[in-house]
């Protein structure tokens, strides 16, 4: 099985426009979702995932 990480930057924002992470999308082959990733920088661990308005996309 051979994962790699999709070419996109997915930077999280909390309510008040601070990054606090990023996402990180792990594929099969470039196919199949094989993981997805929550890097935080914050002092507590995230008890979810963030919502997508708080996601910001853009393609390396």
């Amino acid at each position: 099985m051979l994962s790699e990480l999709v070419p996109v930057a997915a930077h999280v924002h909390d309510h008040s426009g601070e990054y606090i992470g990023e996402l990180l999308v792990w594929t099969e082959k470039g196919a199949t979702l094989a993981a997805l990733e929550f890097a935080w920088i914050t002092d507590a661990m995230p008890s979810s995932l963030p919502p997508a308005d708080q996601v910001l996309l853009t393609v390396r």
